[in-house]
């Protein structure tokens, strides 16, 4: 009969150990024993035997060890998740510490969408360097499947893009509940082209000449997927056969370079791209909004220093990008 371990914050308190957390951490980013020992400068049977411990602490098999390196258990996935915000928890910790100690000092971690990479982001991140050059920024790219679940998490500190519907792809119910949106303008939606299309040179366009064009879509995942639809719907066009879907910045401005392809952006990257003379912005009015445009927090726990100091940087160059569309 297989016995079954009761756990309590006391019990769990007692046996695990934070480095513990690291370890584990690595592996499941490594991928196997091996790879995470070498990064963490430890000894293969050392981390071996920190996974084991806490697989003997919590009852269960975190990994399923294979020829190639491991896997995370269904228990595994269960305890990571877990592990993530404790982990979190710690960074938070040590910004408070650090802030209090040395002043104006920290990491900020961003999760940005399409929407922002372009224009209010490297903004924000200039004038946060301005102001406070000690804190250090790390930008993640990703749809909001996947950074509203880490910023829920506490692996990001705050997201910047396209704003989400109520129902975010991605996120359980209790995370929605969790986070804050501030909205801070409207993006108007554009089509552009690579400079060497043919329809650049066009003075005029109508929706029956984007018909047969090869497109590029954001993922269905993906904030931006539902401005996209609605503008086919808008223009009574069928959606795209065989789009390439991507939200990569880098990837779609050298497929629009480089091939007759056609995509939509946000009107501040959109006209940003054309003046650098990346891409070409086809002259149609009325294409509706790509949607609001801001940040996201988590609700339940305070803003670092660094990262206050941060959204004031988003909140000035979102004014000053408002300005000068007036």
């Amino acid at each position: 009969m297989t016995r079954t371990t009761r756990h309590s914050r006391q019990s769990i308190g007692r046996r695990l150990r934070f480095q513990q957390l690291l370890i584990f951490e690595k592996v499941v980013e490594a991928g196997s024993i091996l790879a995470a020992s070498r990064e963490l400068a430890m000894t293969q049977p050392a981390v071996s035997k920190a996974v084991h411990e806490i697989e003997a602490q919590l009852g269960g098999a975190l990994f399923v060890r294979g020829k190639f390196g491991v896997t995370l258990t269904d228990f595994g996935s269960l305890f990571e998740r877990h592990a993530k915000s404790m982990l979190a928890e710690l960074r938070y910790l040590a910004e408070d510490l650090n802030a209090s100690q040395t002043g104006v000092t920290g990491h900020v971690i961003v999760g940005t969408l399409i929407a922002a990479s372009a224009t209010l982001l490297p903004q924000a991140i200039t004038r946060l360097r301005q102001a406070a050059p000690d804190i250090a920024v790390t930008v993640r790219v990703g749809p909001n499947s996947a950074l509203f679940p880490a910023l829920a998490r506490g692996e990001l500190d705050v997201v910047v893009g396209a704003l989400p519907e109520a129902s975010a792809a991605g996120l359980r119910e209790d995370d929605r509940a969790r986070l804050t949106h501030v909205s801070l303008y409207d993006e108007a939606l554009r089509v552009v082209v690579g400079v060497q299309h043919p329809l650049a040179r066009r003075r005029k366009i109508h929706a029956a000449d984007l018909q047969e064009q090869e497109w590029i879509v954001p993922t269905s995942d993906s904030v931006a997927y539902g401005a996209v639809r609605h503008f086919f719907e808008q223009q009574e066009l069928p959606l795209p056969r065989q789009p390439v879907e991507s939200i990569s910045i880098l990837t779609n401005l050298e497929l629009l370079r480089s091939g007759p392809m056609v995509a939509l952006m946000p009107q501040s990257a959109a006209m940003r791209f054309a003046k650098s003379g990346l891409l070409a912005v086809l002259p149609m009015e009325g294409l509706g909004t790509f949607g609001g445009v801001g940040y996201t927090t988590r609700s339940d726990r305070e803003a670092t220093p660094a990262t206050r100091r941060f959204i004031a940087a988003i909140e000035e160059a979102a004014e000053a990008l408002s300005q000068r569309r007036k």
